[in-house]
């Protein structure tokens, strides 16, 4: 098998060598297994989990990705993944769909990491969108923003494989149809390469603005509301996908000159894996995960009961807080109503030993709004104490 500069050539099975029917089976497990199984499963835990609130930008990244699997396994749904060119127009479908993907993908990914910055706010009392009005507006243009670039390159691609047919054709890609067009490929490059640029600058911008600004933050007793966890994993998956986009740029400006490498399309269908990698790790996606195990579930219920009946028994209040804090997390909600209601018989009897001696009561709240009760002073349930407009205007100040 032939290479130049380190990549493999391909532009077709036999060019490819005995390696073509392997890189063509990865190709697909990346495809199928990461885009089709993997991120659906992701996306179905984000939606129908009470535990997991994620913003729609990041779901948006995952159906992108969802799409980009299916449309590149429309050769191999139809059996026509390998031997002679496949159906013209199947494969004039498929080229259309195809080649909009990196702009797609890239603009899901920006909408993500501009999400992501705007909820880092130290200077100001709100964000510029002010209402509830104009903060779904911002969302539904960061949501359908990713399908509008796809729709208007796949015109510009269908306009151009109609003019002339002779372009589109496998041989240049083999593990899909696209469609060989000079210009248009220059302005997918260049558009995807600004969005990925523009991405890299917000997340930069981002860090740098956090660690400059993380100290007076602690000493002014703030948050910056910004999750940093996740602000490290969008970080890494931004840097993944510009660095195949970098790859992408290179084989492009090689494709002048005759050569065509398997690299971009592998780095390109490994995207989708690579964010189910970097976003199902978060502890608590794998917390909810972990509670369809059957075993589990069981385990857990005892420790739930034992916590209570402790709590309630005749060891001293030391002791049974001691237990319920190592067996019992009060912050987590429960899925089904049984379970909900033991957390929260067992988060009033472990408060109610932290709190035995000070001769305080306690009373579990669901909303933050019922702290309030008229003709009583207001609870301080989250412990701070003294007028908290001071502690803003300390933080102005060592800014």
């Amino acid at each position: 098998m032939n290479s130049v500069s380190g990549f493999h050539k391909r532009i077709n099975a036999g060019e490819l060598g005995s390696n073509a029917r392997t890189d063509l089976i990865v190709w697909y497990i990346f495809e199928i297994g990461g885009n089709q199984a993997l991120l659906p499963f992701l996306v179905a835990t984000f939606l129908f989990s009470r535990k997991l609130v994620r913003h729609p930008t990041m779901i948006n990244v995952c159906c992108t990705c969802i799409l980009s699997g299916i449309i590149s396994s429309l050769l191999l749904y139809s059996q026509q993944h390998s031997g002679p060119e496949p159906n013209k127009t199947l494969c004039t479908v498929q080229a259309t769909l195809i080649a909009p993907v990196p702009p797609m993908t890239s603009t899901a990914v920006l909408a993500l990491v501009y999400y992501t910055w705007s909820t880092f706010r130290p200077f100001k009392r709100a964000p510029f969108w002010v209402t509830p009005k104009q903060s779904r507006v911002v969302t539904v243009a960061l949501l359908a923003a990713p399908y509008v670039a796809h729709l208007c390159f796949a015109v510009v691609a269908l306009h151009a494989a109609l003019e002339n047919p002779t372009r589109v054709t496998r041989g240049r890609r083999f593990f899909y149809c696209s469609v060989q067009f000079r210009p248009y490929t220059i302005s997918l490059c260049v558009y995807t390469a600004v969005v990925c640029l523009i991405a890299t600058i917000l997340e930069v911008h981002l860090i740098v603005m956090l660690s400059r600004h993380r100290k007076a933050l602690r000493n002014a007793g703030l948050r910056s509301g910004i999750d940093t966890q996740l602000l490290i994993r969008v970080g890494i998956f931004v840097a993944y996908v510009v660095s195949h986009e970098v790859a992408q740029s290179r084989v492009e400006v090689i494709n002048v000159f005759g050569i065509r490498t398997v690299v971009p399309d592998m780095f390109a269908a490994s995207v989708g894996m690579a964010f189910f990698l970097v976003f199902s790790t978060q502890p608590d996606v794998l917390r909810v995960w972990s509670r369809l195990i059957p075993c589990h579930r069981r385990s857990k219920q005892r420790s739930l009961s034992n916590a209570t009946s402790s709590s309630f028994g005749t060891t001293s209040p030391i002791r049974a807080s001691a237990s319920l804090s190592i067996n019992f997390d009060p912050f987590e909600r429960q899925d089904s109503e049984e379970d909900e209601k033991t957390r929260i018989d067992a988060a009033h009897a472990y408060y109610t030993s932290r709190v035995l001696n000070e001769g305080a009561e306690v009373e579990i709240i669901k909303r933050p709004e019922d702290a309030f009760i008229a003709s009583r002073e207001p609870r301080r349930a989250w412990g701070i104490v003294g007028d908290y407009s001071a502690r803003w205007k300390n933080y102005r100040s060592t800014i």
